[in-house]
């Protein structure tokens, strides 16, 4: 008897190890990847190159690359929240006070924090959103309610120049609050965030959005974004995504390697942009 309650104490230590070794994976796992961002990588999963030249199994646009596994800069539901857009309301978004504002400062960050994690499966570190409030803070932009004193959207942008000069922009999160959606929110949000971007000179920007989320392709489809390529499993869930694209300019210039560059890479697409 004694013998058979050593074994399954034995057991239940090794099942109790085992479940505190997979938490311990996850967390490692969801870390990594807020670092690839920062440090601006773009990854391919390990085991995956192999399926490199694999057809995606929807058919693509005319000019849109085959399938490309590559891993999510970001914990999975993302860069681009679900947002169910209706045509253009200013009428009702007007009714109800509602304005788009700049981001001001650190003060609106447990806010911007609120909307995007409702959405998100795995929760972003602070340091993320710092990353590109403190970087990028003119990419920022809030939805306001004038009725209720609260935040019910945000988007957050970076820009950066890669070594060809080309000035790309990159639109990483947007969110709008579930009582406030197919009112136009986050179409006004995300063309706040072009406009900013275009005056300063921005040549493209791109963003990543899930293939099962048809209401974010219709939204950016309607913006002018085309579907670039597919990229294979590259959310957590195991979820492809879709990178779109929208271009302003089809220059292409030779690389130029300088001190605000040096150290800088092509994106992993670049040669066959155009």
């Amino acid at each position: 008897m004694a013998i058979g309650v050593q074994k399954k104490e034995t057991q239940a230590l090794g099942e109790s190890a085992n479940n505190e070794g997979d938490i311990v994976d996850t967390s490692i796992s969801t870390l990594k990847r807020c670092l690839r961002i920062i440090a601006g990588g773009d990854p391919v999963k390990p085991g995956n190159r192999s399926a490199k030249n694999s057809i995606s199994e929807e058919a693509t646009e005319p000019g849109m690359e085959e399938s490309v596994p590559e891993a999510s800069k970001w914990p999975h539901c993302q860069h681009m929240i679900s947002q169910d857009e209706a045509p253009h309301m200013d009428g009702e978004l007007a009714s109800r006070n509602i304005t788009i504002v700049p981001y001001k400062d650190e003060s609106q960050i447990n806010e911007i924090m609120r909307l995007i994690t409702k959405d998100l499966s795995e929760p972003y570190s602070i340091y993320t959103y710092r990353y590109f409030l403190h970087n990028w803070p003119e990419y920022c932009f809030l939805a306001y309610d004038e009725t209720s004193k609260a935040y019910i959207g945000a988007v957050l942008c970076k820009l950066e120049v890669d070594i060809y000069q080309r000035c790309k922009g990159y639109l990483a999160m947007l969110a709008v609050d579930e009582s406030c959606r197919r009112l136009g929110i986050g179409t006004r949000l995300v063309r706040c965030a072009i406009a900013e971007m275009r005056q300063r000179k921005c040549d493209e920007i791109v963003l990543e959005t899930e293939v099962s989320n048809k209401n974010a392709q219709r939204l950016y489809s309607n913006l002018g974004f085309i579907r670039q390529k597919r990229l294979i499993k590259y959310y957590l869930n195991g979820g492809d995504a879709f990178r779109l694209k929208l271009i302003f300019t089809s220059r292409r210039p030779n690389p130029i390697i300088n001190d605000e560059n040096r150290g800088c890479r092509p994106h992993e697409d670049d040669d066959d942009d155009y």
